[in-house]
């Protein structure tokens, strides 16, 4: 499996852009804001990581803030939502480049992971999960008219 990316919508929030500088500057102080608060959570309360990926372009480590839903087993759920904005959030774009990435957690703890868009029957009962654990996300689906990707990450053993 790997990490699809479906097209943009043509309307939803339009998320400000901004030079690169200035976004990578706001990166950088939401991870400093992250590992020393010891975690955080989205405004709908769902526990939140740094998502550690691979710029599609640059190569350069690049993290972002997102929700995560344990599934049990080194399993988890994330929702490339970006509060219903027309278009996706640039970590979704790096996990299609390169699906290998790492979760860090509040606690400290690195699980290096590996990236996979479900689909089918599989995605429909990950959006079930969603609905119950994360209903925020599912009210974004509302706000836009792109499909937001749901991604599976699966802890890698190192083993």
């Amino acid at each position: 499996m790997s990490v699809r990316v479906p097209p943009r919508g043509t309307y939803g929030f339009e998320f400000p852009s901004m030079p690169s500088s200035a976004m990578q500057q706001m990166a950088n102080s939401m991870v400093e804001r992250f590992r020393n608060d010891g975690g955080a959570r989205t405004q709908g309360g769902v526990p939140a990581v740094l998502l550690g990926t691979t710029g599609a372009r640059s190569g350069e480590k690049r993290h972002a803030v997102v929700g995560l839903i344990d599934e049990g087993n080194g399993s988890w759920l994330t929702v490339a939502s970006l509060g219903g904005a027309r278009r996706h959030p640039q970590w979704l774009y790096n996990l299609a480049a390169d699906p290998e990435a790492v979760v860090e957690f509040g606690d400290g703890r690195r699980v290096r992971v590996q990236a996979e868009s479900p689909e089918g029957t599989d995605l429909e009962a990950a959006w079930e999960r969603i609905a119950i654990d994360a209903p925020e996300y599912v009210g974004y689906r509302s706000k836009t008219d792109r499909e937001i990707p749901v991604i599976r990450l699966r802890a890698v053993d190192e083993g």
